[in-house]
């Protein structure tokens, strides 16, 4: 069968900045970005606690306020002047500005920053900081560049955007960066292509204004798997990251000197995921992070560099990336949880006991479907961003199938922004349920999906051997064979077929149904019947007596049955290549179809494409992966819900 193998594991201007001038180029506008985004544009929600009506707290929809468009990811508010500016990624991938200026008559209005500058599209979340009276927005364009945009009204455009990979001949992300100013000089930090923590900053050293630096290799510390976060501990930069064995450590320092410090292991601590949030007050460091087991973590310590103590927050597990600020003598967490709710932990710093509301339910707002940021708005105003509610339908666009390790992996694709995740739940086997040959890829992959707190696409594939699956046949009639291998009778009749795949819908149900057991409250959004067979001879599907369009839809049917049978709300769907599809009226079968193809350049051989065609699901993918991604979403394609799998277990973000 052609397809891959289920045993895959698998303008130039002058710049005026720090008392220094320098060309710096500036960014021509590029295309959208890569195909994999976004999928997931939701509503920006504002959460605030005005007191409204009576509530302390209470939400609004501010894409709907500002006539702006839905977002994709984390947003990020600054307080400039009597207005808040929040900026966020648009569904196409576009850099957007949402103020409360109330122009037009409108409270709130949106501003595209992209169209404005004729800069790139961006492929991460935002982050804004103050350099002087000047807003800075980062961001990652599609091509890995950070890209800086600045209201400096320079060549009589109030926004401008600058590509600071090229200025500083720096390397390229595989985040979301994070800047913060200290003293005369702007640093932004980020995690590289290659999982290094780097940093870029306009210290004007060898005579170029920006410069890029590795810090992993200047503390000798470990690749870094989320997106790190800066804080700034009286006149010293700490970088908070999680390392690759989901450690939380501490780089700090500044130009070339950097020291790394592991706090999960001096503290025997919880394990963490994902991005960090630290926050400086009263005398003290907190750093909140989501832990490996979806509880909130917090690694403490004083600023004048007393010993780091961790405690893990009772109340309710979360899900994502937390967003904490300090609120008087409180610090104030933000986090989502499972099921989508926003919740505020607050208490004390350093504390082992914080209290938990959920301010969904308190404002009678949406649940959010992707990570928070938070702001102080004065002394007591605080609003807090997210997008939200939650798709109804699973995201579009072009994901991954086949990662290795499946957990970790799984989380990192998320992480950067993949949209869809496909995986192998079982091998087939030669007996009855003829699959079953499970490597745990399946559960990992559906906790990495709730754990990141993202309305992910899962697409769970299963390999199931035919009633041929006992071995080469010895004597053939009409309608079976004897076979050899296990001993046991081959048979070719649509009863057999369906019966076996049958038994295989009920196994895999059951399978799934276990999940909850180990934490895992999602299902996938369709089980796929993998007709491969065991040992990889398609099930007697494609050629010889079995190879019948009868066959396949008794098959098909059978899978169909066999899930419903035990859980009605688990969603059947099938994969097949191009020539099954064709040759055996499979747009004729009323359930989803997930088509094989191959890079490089995949021909277009379906001789009656039928509606019912998912997406496709295409081996021999390379890095960068953006050409790939257009091909499966573009014409002839056009697909839905497709993905790539990478040769030889390789990776690239989208």
């Amino acid at each position: 069968m052609a397809r891959g193998s289920r045993l895959v594991s698998a303008l130039a201007v002058t710049m005026a900045l720090a008392g220094t001038l320098e060309v710096v180029a500036q960014t021509a506008s590029s295309a959208p970005a890569a195909a994999a985004l976004p999928g997931t544009a939701m509503p920006l929600q504002e959460f605030v606690n005005d007191g409204f009506g009576g509530r302390p707290w209470n939400a609004y929809d501010q894409t709907a306020s500002s006539a702006g468009p839905n977002i994709d990811g984390r947003p990020s508010p600054i307080a400039y002047g009597p207005t808040v500016h929040v900026y966020a990624r648009a569904a196409n991938g576009d850099l957007t500005e949402f103020i409360n200026d109330g122009f037009g008559g409108r409270p709130w209005n949106a501003y595209n920053l992209t169209q404005i500058t004729g800069g790139p599209t961006i492929a991460a979340d935002p982050d804004a900081t103050f350099y002087g009276p000047i807003v800075h927005v980062y961001g990652e364009a599609s091509n890995g560049d950070l890209i800086e945009y600045v209201n400096d009204g320079a060549g009589g455009r109030l926004w401008n955007a600058y590509d600071l990979t090229a200025a500083a001949g720096g390397p390229g992300l595989g985040g979301d960066p994070t800047p913060i100013v200290s003293g005369n000089v702007d640093r932004i930090f980020a995690r590289s292509s290659t999982g290094d923590l780097v940093e870029y900053v306009n210290d004007g050293v060898g005579g170029r204004l920006w410069n890029a630096y590795d810090l992993t290799t200047l503390s000798g510390s470990s690749a870094i798997i989320g997106d790190p976060n800066p804080v700034l501990v009286g006149s010293t930069v700490h970088v908070y990251a999680v390392a690759a064995n989901n450690d939380l450590i501490d780089v700090a320092g500044s130009g070339q000197t950097w020291t790394a410090s592991d706090l999960t292991s001096v503290t025997s601590g919880n394990p963490v995921a994902g991005r960090p949030s630290p926050v400086v007050d009263d005398g003290l460091i907190d750093v909140f992070a989501r832990g490996t087991n979806g509880v909130l973590t917090e690694y403490s310590a004083t600023t004048s560099g007393g010993s780091w103590s961790t405690h893990q927050l009772a109340g309710t597990n979360v899900t994502g990336d937390p967003s904490a600020i300090a609120v008087g003598a409180d610090v104030d967490v933000f986090s989502q949880i499972p099921g989508g709710g926003l919740t505020e932990f607050f208490g004390p710093g350093s504390s082992s006991t914080f209290a938990t509301t959920s301010l969904s339910a308190t404002a009678g707002g949406p649940n959010i479907g992707g990570d928070p940021g938070a702001l102080l708005y004065g002394t007591s105003s605080v609003h807090v961003y997210a997008g939200g509610p939650p798709p109804a339908t699973p995201p579009t666009g072009v994901g991954l199938y086949g990662l290795v390790p499946a957990g970790a992996a799984a989380s990192q694709a998320i992480e950067d922004n993949w949209p869809i995740i496909g995986d192998t739940g079982a091998l087939g086997t030669q007996t009855s349920p003829y699959t079953g040959m499970n490597e745990g890829a399946d559960l990992a992959t559906g906790l990495a999906i709730q754990g990141s707190g993202r309305r992910v696409t899962w697409l769970s594939f299963w390999t199931v051997s035919g009633p041929v699956s006992s071995g080469p046949p010895t004597t053939t009639t009409t309608t079976t064979t004897t076979g050899t291998g296990s001993g046991a009778s081959a048979c070719y009749t649509s009863a057999c077929y369906y019966a076996d795949a049958y038994a295989a819908g009920q196994y895999v149900a059951e399978t799934i149904d276990s999940y909850g057991s180990s934490g895992l409250s999602l299902k996938p959004d369709w089980v796929i019947l993998d007709p491969e067979g065991f040992p990889d001879n398609n099930s007697g599907l494609v050629s010889g007596p079995g190879a019948t369009a009868t066959n396949w839809s008794s098959f098909i049917g059978g899978w169909a049955d066999g899930l419903t049978s035990i859980d009605p709300g688990l969603h059947a769907a099938f994969y097949a290549d191009q020539y099954e599809y064709s040759t055996f009226d499979l747009a004729a079968i009323q359930l989803p179809a997930f088509v094989a193809l191959a890079f490089p350049d995949p021909v277009d051989v379906l001789t009656d494409p039928g509606a019912n065609i998912a997406g496709f699901i295409a081996f021999g993918a390379t890095c960068p992966a953006g050409t790939e991604e257009q091909t499966l979403a573009n014409a002839p394609w056009n697909g839905s819900y497709n993905t790539l799998q990478f040769d030889g277990n390789g990776y690239c973000g989208p």
